[in-house]
This record gives structure tokens, sequence and C-alpha cells, in this order.
């Protein structure tokens, strides 16, 4: 998609810089005496051929120096004030950044997941993600995050209105959110960028739709058990954006505090305050010392998990929200000696 858009920007100027043959005598004239086959007279480049000239270089450079959206430009764009607030975290992270660590993505004929970078900093308490979604048809699939869909919370099913075009009333038809990077202007129900019903806030409409739904980020801290794993599920908070040339971006925060020692105590003492959650708190202090014991300079395995389910109007939304499981990236983190 984005090698059809870089096309239909240098075609625009092209197109253009064309438009002002058909008025230029000379040019026509060129033309002929060419077909002809008469010496052509040499002539000044005009001002305005010097300037399509420029215009074409301008265009072709700005396709080459594509954006890559990773943490870089995360921190430095959509998290800009937390940067300026806790400078120190942003250090930490910057410090600690691996881009494209190993990974192997489960076999998956729709959507293709690749972790751009990762940032594993316990001196700060943090570890960070960024990973990239494609559709691997683009051709026949556009994709969506779940996140785009229903955003208000209006969504009520059954019962609510089939007509509103109010984002605070409740409803029983999904709208999906369209705030995708490099849209330009803001619009209300009906465009983009804005909202409305799902198949209207499609690019294309006659494409299969796609949801992609991000379902958790684990460490596996064993494997001894035959075709299984155990795994510390890791506390997160998580980002995600969409850009116009149709590929989806999540950035995850995740607390590493339970690398830490006072962090069973933590737990312990939340188990003696509320006793019918002991056991949950019990658990947590086992899996965080298991966790902790399989870190070492070989790396720490984790695994992502998500879902991924092929949008229908009318759809039933029990299967929205749980079919397309069982997928996954297994990936490695090399921490930073």
């Amino acid at each position: 998609m984005e090698d059809l858009k870089a096309k239909q920007i240098v075609q625009r100027v092209i197109d253009n810089s064309l438009s002002g043959i058909q008025d230029d005598p000379w040019m026509a004239q060129r033309v002929l005496a060419n077909a002809k086959g008469e010496e052509p007279v040499v002539k000044k480049i005009s001002t305005s051929m010097i300037l399509v000239i420029v215009l074409l270089c301008l265009a072709t450079t700005a396709i080459g120096a594509g954006i890559i959206y990773n943490q870089d430009w995360w921190w430095n764009n959509r998290n800009i004030f937390e940067k300026n607030d806790k400078p120190e975290l942003y250090e930490a992270v910057m410090a600690n950044m691996v881009e494209n660590p190993t990974q192997t993505q489960c076999e998956d004929d729709q959507v293709q997941i690749i972790i751009q970078d990762v940032s594993w900093a316990p001196e700060a308490d943090i570890m960070t993600i960024s990973f990239k979604a494609t559709p691997k048809k683009p051709d026949q699939d556009e994709l969506h995050s779940m996140r785009a869909l229903d955003t208000d919370g209006s969504y009520i099913g059954e019962g609510g209105s089939v007509t509103v075009t109010d984002d605070s009333e409740d409803r029983a038809v999904h709208w999906l959110w369209r705030t995708d990077i490099g849209l330009d202007g803001s619009g209300g129900y009906g465009h983009i960028p804005g909202y409305g019903p799902v198949s209207a806030m499609m690019d294309d409409s006659s494409k299969n739709l796609l949801m992609l739904d991000y379902t958790g980020t684990n460490i596996i801290y064993s494997t001894e058990i035959e075709n299984a794993v155990d795994v510390f599920p890791m506390e997160s908070s998580m980002d995600m954006f969409r850009t116009a040339a149709g590929d989806v971006y999540f950035v995850g925060k995740f607390d590493l505090s339970w690398l830490r020692d006072e962090y069973d105590q933590e737990m312990q003492k939340r188990a003696e305050e509320t006793p019918d959650m002991k056991e949950y708190y019990e658990q947590r202090i086992a899996m965080a010392q298991a966790a902790r014991d399989r870190i070492d300079k070989e790396g720490i395995t984790c695994i992502l998990t998500y879902r991924v389910v092929e949008y229908t109007e009318g759809m039933n939304d029990m299967d929205l929200y749980t079919n397309g499981g069982g997928r996954s990236v297994q990936f490695v983190i090399r921490p930073k000696q």
C-alpha cells in the first residue's frame, strides 16, 4: 500500500508538471520537429521545468525516508509528556533498547506480527516493547485493532438504538473509530478520521475486515511438563495506533517490580490483609521467584499472545470477543550487561 501511495504521489507531481505543456508553443513545436527527424534547437531550460525537477526530487526523497513507528518515535511523539516528566525513565529505556529480538511467530495465514524492539530496564522497574501487525493479504484483507471498536463504551447490543449518531448514547450496533497516524483533519460521526458504523469506516468495505486483539505477554519459566509451559503474566499498559498505510502498532510498558525482593514481602502483606485472596498472592510469589530463577545470560523467553477475528455485520458478540485465539509470537530478551 505504501508503494502504491508513493507511485500516486510521483504521478501527481508528473501530471501537474505536464499540465502546462499544452500552453507552451515551444514544447508543441519541439514535439512536431522531433517527429519529423529535425535537429533540436538548443534552448535554455525553463524555470517551470526546473521547479518540476525539484518537486520530483523532493517527492522521491520523502518516499525514501519512510517513518519507522518504533519506540523511539513513540516516546518522542505519542508519549512526549512522560518523557519530559520522567527523563530518567526514558533514558533507562533507551539505554537498554534491543532492536529485532530473536522471535518466532506461530502459523498464521492472516496477520504478520513483528516485534520491532524491546527494552529490559530493571533499574527503572520497566520493560517496554513495540510490535507491528500487517495483513498478509492486503489486497483481500483490511486490518484494524479490536481496541478501535466501540471505543466510547456505549455499545450495549440488544435494547440499544440503531439510529443513534451521538457517541454518548446506548446503541445496538458496533462503531469503529479511525484516528490513523497520517490522516488529516478531524471529524465526528461518519467521517474519517472520526467514528461510525464499521463498514462505513473502512478504507475499502469490499475487503474482509480483520480485528486484532492483543491478549498478553508472559515470561516462560518452566517447560518441564511435556507439551506445556508455565508462564508468569506481566502486568502492563498498552498503547495502540494505526497508520494510513494500513498497519497496526502496539507499544507496551510492563512492570518489573517483581524482580525485587520487596515484591515478595508486599504480596505476603496483601495476603495477610485479604485472607480470601491469600492463595492468589502466594501463587504470585511462587511464580515471581520461578521467573527470577530463569533470568540468566541465555536470555528471557517470553510469549506474546493475540487473537484475530474476521468481523462481519451482525455476527454473534461471543464469537467476536472470544474467537481467533491460540496465536502467539515467542521471543527472547537478552538483557544488556
